[in-house]
């Protein structure tokens, strides 16, 4: 069988067989799931806790926590929202989660020997600025474009003073568009992007920090009735988003009187045109009035960019290792989709037997595959489609050289 005529089977088996999109799939494609036995060996622990909300696992080195049809997880006692809400039932025997979550949680979340702190450029993007104040306090008296000037510029002091490189969006009160954020930040060949905010809310009871990273391809975003992007420029950093938000997130939560909101995902315009790894963080609620007051002191700035700055420097020291597990997966997806093919093949050219080579003939014995199949065949194949299908995260197009130029010139949403 020749490499083109196998394109051409693969085709038109992708057509025919592949079942429909499980009810809780985000995107309308296939997600690829992972069962409650695969995450417990990949967690290493031997048992689980159900009490018929929440499922937990726990070893010596952590815990985490999962509840039933819900995104919100605890992971050692940090909020973090899944990408899709666990599927099945504990107790039916059929709990799943989307592999894509399970691999953030192994490669990017759980807890990681550090190594030597890397040397890198850090952007810091004060949010707003110039003609655009944000939100604001009337009392106390404060605009968030004030705020996050004077949070970032503490915190970039302290970067310097641990060895990194720092570069700022702004150092005054000027307008600054969103992509001209983004367009600094790859200019200036940043490894890192932080953006920093204050939250607003109609109820002024709502408090605490949360912080934001991309969602990846094919999922909607935390906050209800976001739409489902489809591949961003962004999304080839997905792992490193997501070691660098909940390295940040898991200290910032700890600041006293601080509810902790929990690390989130959502596609916003410079988190998806920043080509380096990027986190927008929300240090807290200026429509609240205790928290308002708490934010304006320069004792809690101070504090404030400590944290951050706790975060960034532990991404640092964890960005090499996670080099290394991201190219190792890579290798396996790419090892494992190889094989899918190849079984794909073996068991076309069985059913159908040698394809005949005259273009005009190649398309009918493709089409002849699916009604050849018996059924038990047909249900494998279906199975090993949805598996083939799969567009793993962290994983950027080749077509990724061509977007650097359309990305340059403004015109993005």
């Amino acid at each position: 069988m020749t490499h083109s005529h196998f394109h051409i089977i693969f085709f038109f088996l992708a057509m025919l067989l592949l079942p429909p999109a499980a009810k809780s799939d985000p995107s309308g494609n296939a997600i690829a799931w992972k069962s409650l036995s695969t995450v417990q060996t990949a967690f290493g622990v031997t048992n689980f806790a159900w009490d018929g909300d929440s499922l937990c696992f726990s070893n010596e080195q952590h815990l985490v926590r999962f509840f039933q049809g819900r995104r919100k997880t605890d992971v050692n006692g940090t909020m973090l929202w899944l990408n899709a809400p666990p599927d099945g039932s504990v107790t039916g025997g059929n709990w799943r989660i989307a592999a894509t979550d399970l691999d953030l949680l192994l490669l990017s979340v759980l807890p990681k020997e550090e190594g030597a702190l890397k040397p890198m450029r850090v952007m810091l993007d004060p949010g707003h600025g110039g003609d655009d104040d944000g939100s604001s306090s009337k009392k106390p008296h404060v605009k968030e474009k004030d705020l996050t000037l004077a949070v970032a510029l503490k915190l970039g002091a302290r970067l310097s003073a641990a060895g990194l490189q720092v570069l700022y969006t702004r150092t005054n009160d000027v307008t600054l568009a969103l992509d001209e954020r983004s367009i600094l930040a790859r200019r200036n060949k940043a490894d890192l992007f932080v953006s920093i905010h204050a939250n607003y809310a109609p109820k002024s009871d709502a408090s605490g920090v949360e912080t934001y990273v991309l969602t990846p391809c094919g999922y909607s975003g935390t906050a209800e009735g976001s739409r489902v992007p489809g591949w961003q420029i962004g999304n080839r950093n997905d792992f490193h988003n997501t070691l660098l938000g909940f390295s940040i997130h898991s200290r910032l939560a700890s600041i006293a009187e601080a509810p902790d909101r929990g690390l989130k995902r959502q596609s916003f315009s410079v988190l998806r045109e920043t080509s380096c790894p990027a986190v927008l963080v929300e240090i807290g609620f200026l429509s609240n009035h205790s928290e308002a007051v708490k934010m304006t002191d320069a004792a809690w700035q101070e504090k404030c960019a400590a944290t951050i700055g706790e975060g960034i420097l532990t991404y640092a020291k964890k960005v090499d290792g996670l080099d290394k597990a991201v190219a190792a997966k890579r290798a396996h997806d790419a090892e494992a989709s190889e094989r899918w093919k190849l079984r794909l093949a073996a068991q076309a050219a069985k059913t159908v037997g040698p394809l005949s080579t005259n273009k005009s003939t190649r398309v009918q014995p493709a089409l002849a595959i699916a009604a050849a199949l018996p059924t038990n065949k047909a249900a494998v194949v279906r199975m090993e489609l949805a598996a083939a299908s799969i567009t793993n995260t962290n994983t950027a197009p080749v077509v990724l050289s061509n977007l650097f130029e359309f990305y340059e010139t403004g015109r993005t949403e």
